[in-house]
């Protein structure tokens, strides 16, 4: 006989809610320590620890990015370098690097497991 955690009540094995109180027999065990940080790791919106390095990088680039487009937008003499300087392929550049990075640590954490 399974009893309720809830409230005591005798209930049949098979039983999956109480007949009492109607709460659940069989609840899942809490999940915490390492293994919620596992669990969080797999599922929860900021995926692995490494898409927080990969979205930060891509925020500080937006940030610096913008930062040049109002520098060569102002009246401030610049020197010719920035002047020069393609933003747009930079960013390409280091996007393209994250993602490559990412790419293979997915990939080498799968082999793993």
């Amino acid at each position: 006989m399974a009893y309720c955690q809830k409230c005591g009540h005798q209930n049949p094995d098979d039983a999956t809610f109480c007949n009492a109180c109607g709460g659940p027999l069989h609840a899942k065990k809490a999940v915490t320590g390492k293994d919620w940080d596992k669990q969080c790791e797999n599922e929860c919106a900021g995926g692995p620890k490494g898409a927080s390095v990969f979205w930060g990088i891509i925020v500080t680039l937006i940030g610096v990015s913008i930062a040049i487009w109002a520098l060569k937008e102002s009246s401030i003499d610049l020197p010719q370098w920035l002047e020069d300087l393609d933003v747009g392929l930079i960013f390409g550049i280091v996007i393209a690097a994250a993602l490559i990075v990412t790419g293979i640590s997915i990939i080498v954490k799968k082999s793993k497991s």
